[in-house]
């Protein structure tokens, strides 16, 4: 269940419209419509009136969101610490150099526009555009033929 649809359900469960539920925390009856569809979500300081408005807390709302999200940390303590005493340990310039890979790899993980190491079509080391048939032939057998190299 997203915020969206908690907030509908204590919309539903207090019997209040979209339009009160508008007027009570001082935006249009079209945003709550969008918070219920998940089309947007309220700011910060629409949060708390609708926690007020609709007598519940923060972890009610956002009780579904914070199981899906998962933490990636699942390393111990020790390992954490090994990580930053060698990080520690390097000069500037190595301590640039990490954080430098980290920003970009960081970037590209997150990033919506997902950044492939390879164009789509199948890298050919012998560039052959515009070869004809007998010279991509040609070619290829060069490189099965060991005289070529004695």
């Amino acid at each position: 269940m997203s915020i969206g649809s908690r907030i509908k359900e204590l919309r539903i469960k207090h019997n209040i419209t979209q339009e009160e539920l508008a007027k009570k925390i001082g935006v249009t009856k079209g945003a709550i419509a969008n918070y219920e569809n998940g089309i947007s979500s309220p700011k910060i300081d629409l949060m708390y009136k609708l926690f007020d408005a609709l007598d519940c807390d923060a972890n009610y709302l956002h009780q579904d969101d914070m199981k899906q999200s998962t933490y990636r940390n699942t390393c111990t303590p020790e390992e954490f610490e090994n990580i930053i005493k060698k990080y520690r340990i390097l000069d500037d310039h190595g301590q640039d150099m990490v954080d430098t890979v980290l920003d970009k790899e960081y970037t590209r993980c997150t990033s919506s526009e997902k950044i492939h190491p390879f164009p789509d079509q199948v890298l050919n080391a012998a560039n052959d555009k515009g070869a004809t048939e007998e010279q991509k032939a040609n070619a290829d057998s060069i490189m099965t033929d060991d005289s070529e190299w004695e």
